[in-house]
């Protein structure tokens, strides 16, 4: 009897080989650098938890720029590891860049201000609690994806093959979905 092809999953902290995202849990130790683990997007974290920690000593010129090419980067991973959605399945607002992005904004914020205020302040209960409404939005966000039934849009320029970039979206022109196909209703 042949054997079946091992199912990836969207859980479990302690084996990255046979999630296809690391867990909320491994994000957030890239963020810090406290464990950066073997996987693309664990890596990418911990580039953007680098980015803001740096942002909060001064600003920086290449912030956005860094921002933007992080960014891409999980993008396309997605593009070449995450299988097809279902025809039928909703497309999230953010791509999986960006949401990894705002998490790692949130988590130095929150790590800051903890450090920074009196750790009984409201607004360092208010930044821990958004921390984690967004790391759980980023587990359902992958469980979904995992399981075909949400899609990733890719934001800024489509990809070509392996040859490069087109020109950038005109402003005010919608995002166009490589994962799946795009229904649009007027």
């Amino acid at each position: 009897m042949p054997s079946s092809p091992p199912i990836l999953r969207a859980t479990r902290l302690t084996d990255p080989l046979d999630s296809l995202f690391p867990t909320g849990e491994a994000l957030l130790s890239a963020i810090r650098g406290q464990h950066v683990g073997r996987h693309p997007l664990a890596s990418v974290a911990h580039q953007f938890g680098q980015l803001h920690q740096q942002h909060l000593r001064g600003p920086t010129s290449t912030k956005y720029t860094s921002r933007a090419q992080l960014s891409l980067q999980a993008d396309r991973w997605v593009v070449e590891h995450v299988p097809l959605a279902h025809p039928e399945a909703t497309l999230h607002f953010e791509s999986l860049g960006t949401v990894i992005d705002r998490i790692a904004v949130q988590q130095v914020r929150a790590f800051h201000l903890l450090m920074n205020t009196e750790p009984s302040a409201p607004i360092v209960h208010t930044a821990w609690y958004r921390l984690a409404e967004l790391v759980d939005d980023y587990t359902d966000l992958t469980t979904a994806v995992t399981r075909r039934s949400r899609r990733l849009p890719l934001h800024g320029p489509p990809l070509i093959a392996s040859s490069g970039f087109t020109r950038p979206r005109p402003e005010g022109a919608p995002t166009i979905s490589i994962l799946g196909p795009v229904r649009v209703s007027r």
